[in-house]
């Protein structure tokens, strides 16, 4: 499992061998600049702060949806247990506990 602190080092890492990449494209004039510049997954700023909510979410057992706006959707299942009992008097069930 990572850490926050490891996300954090690993998205520097990942931002370091990105900015190298794109300084050896530019040197031999094979960068071609990106006609949609508003794309958040290209954003570093957005991969860096995102990626310790999604590591520690998952790390938590929640289920993580990332949408194609950049938007980031957690679901998380919380388990409810009820305790029910008979009631020899009245004849039925009811409820003796929830938690």
């Amino acid at each position: 499992m990572l850490s926050i602190g490891d996300a954090s080092q690993q998205c520097y890492k990942a931002m370091m061998q990105i900015l190298y990449m794109s300084n050896i494209l530019e040197k031999n004039d094979l960068y071609v600049e990106d006609e949609n510049k508003d794309d958040i997954f290209s954003d570093i700023n957005y991969i860096c702060k995102t990626t310790p909510l999604i590591v520690e979410s998952l790390k938590n057992g929640l289920d993580v949806a990332q949408l194609p706006n950049g938007d980031i959707l957690t679901t998380e299942v919380k388990t409810v247990n009820t305790q029910y009992s008979w009631d020899k008097t009245r004849q039925k069930m009811f409820k003796a506990s929830q938690s």
